[in-house]
């Protein structure tokens, strides 16, 4: 594969911005100067209606803890091609991009493997079954996402299992909102992307359907010899393509919709493969998500509300997936898990002051209580299809009841209490309660939740096996305060702390090595959100501090002290942005020496991001979006073989589309 020299790009990236500037300038006094998100000031945004917090649509102001909206907007000024692009201008979330098949997304000072956080698309978790973490990456449909909600802290009282630091729902856009689109993207290190975008309703606006799909693909960055940290050959492959569509039908009262997404990645980076047995090409991730759901609403009257989902989640891994390539053979790898589950939903409000909202969910999964491997007999020959691993089936009851107060018509109370009855894990209950109190247009919250996250099969079975683990528990307290100082600043100040029990740890033996229940995690941190905009600019600085440490008082590796983010969006008019992010990461500690530097630390660095981008002229759009802007040199931490991973070089991505209305 031939990448597109830097030269070109520099050339082009010029000749490009000079007609977009000229043409922008001559217009910039003749068009309004709106877009629909800056028409709105904060007392209004701090109304927007959150589904994710308890399931129903609730006003911002009266949920008890800390949440961010990345909206649409959001999305296509800052250029965002990848969730943890997008996640990374939050406070609060760090890092570790193994350049490969996964990128770890800690949330709130605790290292994993993604299975502290649930992700959502429109309400319907994507996290994997086997083991629970979910996948970040480029799959994600990004251009048909009206909003991303992140909540923070703990939520297992709504959501059960997973939902333990953290929520990431994906809402994807209304079908009769939607317009057809069509957009073509070009960049270096072999980058192309094509998103498309179908809609259609009747006339009496009874029926929508909406369609839209992406294709994705990358070598993301060089890691080939000096450039990768001398881990890897000159014959290197890094590579990911990706597939996903959504296909949503509304009626009145049913909803239904499936998202597939395909992820089809290298295996290659988590093994060395200089001075090592492991080959660095002709591994392949295939990984694929279906998840499909039927949504039914029923309003018995102005306090009654009724609603249930049915849903089916398919999360497999290909049994055409080449684990590993080594001297000898080729490993194939087959991982097949399925879910179905039903959820019903009541919400009774009384007055307006007394509202009790109470789920029941019914689940059934079956899961590979293994992988399935095969080999081949050269390292050059592909492996035999994997024979179908042995399955778990496990069985789940919850229940949850959630009341709400409103005292004076400006204090909010709220509790709730979840019990869950697993056939694998047995009985789990979690309890939460909190507090918003609106005093003149600012916010105050206060909060205390508990969250758990079960074994899964990925546990149990991982190394010499242990099927004796505990579910991983975390408690949690939060206060925070939204102040909207003027029409044009606000400020968002959150300070919490939490502490995770039985976190899994590898226990060593004479025969091998299995997850135990050991670690305590005590994490205390302050997270911290300036905000000014008017009808020509946005801008926002952010702040993190994080402390964590472990039962013994020492700190946790991977984690930073100090993450600060800031960006500037500038409005030429209402169709022409100018978008510049700033990521600053502090010095972490490794979990493994480093013998490059001879040290255990990863240090500190400063990452530049910028956009250009003509929005929806007369249906077109055109964007310049250049990540890594300075070309710096910097590592995230490893939990793996290789002692640290270099961070994609300067990366430019090139954007056309056409959108039409309905």
């Amino acid at each position: 594969m031939i990448g597109v020299p830097l030269k070109f790009y520099r050339k082009t990236t010029y000749l490009l911005t000079i007609p977009f500037v000229t043409f922008t300038l001559s217009n910039a006094f003749s068009q309004s100067d709106s877009i629909s998100i800056y028409d709105l000031d904060f007392t209004q945004l701090s109304k927007i209606k959150i589904v994710s917090a308890s399931k129903i649509e609730q006003n911002r102001n009266e949920i008890p803890t800390s949440i961010f909206v990345i909206t649409e907007t959001d999305i296509k000024e800052n250029g965002y091609n990848t969730l943890e692009e997008a996640l990374s201008t939050l406070p609060g979330f760090q890092f570790r991009d193994i350049q490969g098949l996964n990128c770890y997304i800690f949330q709130r000072g605790i290292p994993n493997q993604n299975n502290l956080t649930l992700l959502l698309i429109d309400g319907v978790q994507v996290n994997e079954l086997n083991s629970g973490g979910f996948y970040a990456g480029s799959h994600f449909n990004l251009a048909n996402v009206e909003r991303i909600e992140v909540i923070y802290g703990p939520s297992s009282v709504v959501y059960g299992t997973n939902a333990v630091t953290g929520i990431i729902n994906i809402i994807t856009k209304n079908v009769m909102d939607s317009k057809k689109m069509i957009k073509l993207s070009l960049g270096n290190y072999n980058t192309y992307y094509g998103d498309y975008s179908y809609n259609y309703q009747n006339e009496a606006k009874t029926f929508g359907l909406l369609f839209s799909g992406t294709y994705k693909k990358t070598d993301k960055s060089d890691l080939k010899g000096k450039a990768g940290d001398n881990n890897w050959t000159e014959n290197m492959e890094n590579f990911e393509k990706d597939y996903s569509f959504d296909l949503k039908l509304q009626t009145e009262n049913f909803t239904f919709g499936t998202n597939f997404l395909q992820k089809q990645t290298t295996t290659a980076t988590q093994w060395k493969s200089v001075g090592s047995i492991y080959k660095d090409y002709g591994t392949l991730w295939n990984i694929l998500f279906v998840n499909s759901y039927l949504k039914y609403k029923s309003i018995f009257s102005e306090n009654l509300t009724f609603s249930s989902i049915l849903y089916n989640r398919n999360t497999t891994v290909l049994d055409n997936s080449i684990y590993q390539v080594v001297d000898t053979a080729q490993i194939g790898y087959y991982r097949p898990n399925n879910l179905i589950g039903i959820e019903n939903i009541l919400n009774f409000n009384f007055d307006n002051t007394i509202t009790l909202i109470s789920g029941l969910t019914f689940e059934f999964e079956q899961l590979s209580e293994t992988p399935s491997y095969s080999y081949s007999v050269s390292s050059a020959v592909k492996p035999p299809i994997p024979t179908k691993p042995g399955m778990l089936s496990n069985r789940l009851i919850s229940i949850f009841m959630e009341p709400r107060i409103v005292l004076l018509e400006n204090i909010f109370l709220s509790g709730g209490v979840r019990f869950d009855n697993s056939s694998t894990y047995n009985q789990v209950l979690t309890p939460k309660i909190g507090a918003s109190y609106l005093f003149d247009k600012h916010i105050f919250r206060l909060s205390y939740a508990e969250a758990f996250r079960a074994p899964k099969p990925w546990d149990y079975t991982d190394g010499i096996s242990n099927y004796n683990l505990k579910p991983e528990k975390l408690s949690a307290m939060e206060a925070s305060i939204n102040l909207i100082l003027t029409q044009y600043f606000n400020f968002n100040l959150s300070v919490y702390n939490s502490i995770h029990k039985n976190g899994l740890v590898k226990e060593t033996l004479s025969n091998g090595w299995r997850w135990v229940n050991r670690e305590i995690t005590n994490t205390t941190g302050t997270e911290m959100m300036l905000i000014y905009r008017e009808k020509r600019i946005k801008t926002s600085f952010s702040y993190t501090f994080t402390q964590s440490k472990n039962e013994f008082g020492n700190f946790i590796p991977e984690i930073s002290k100090h993450t600060a983010n800031a960006g500037i969006t500038y409005l030429l008019n209402r169709y022409f942005t100018l978008n510049l992010r700033a990521n600053y990461i502090g010095k972490r500690s490794n979990p493994v020496f480093i013998t490059s530097t001879g040290t255990n630390i990863v240090d500190p660095a400063l990452i530049f991001n910028c956009a250009v981008s003509l929005i929806n002229y007369n249906g077109f759009s055109g964007q310049i979006v250049i990540n890594n802007l300075l070309n710096s040199e910097y590592y995230h931490t490893s939990n793996r073989d290789p002692e640290r991973y270099r961070q994609p070089q300067r990366t430019i991505i090139f954007s056309i589309g056409f959108a039409v209305d309905s």
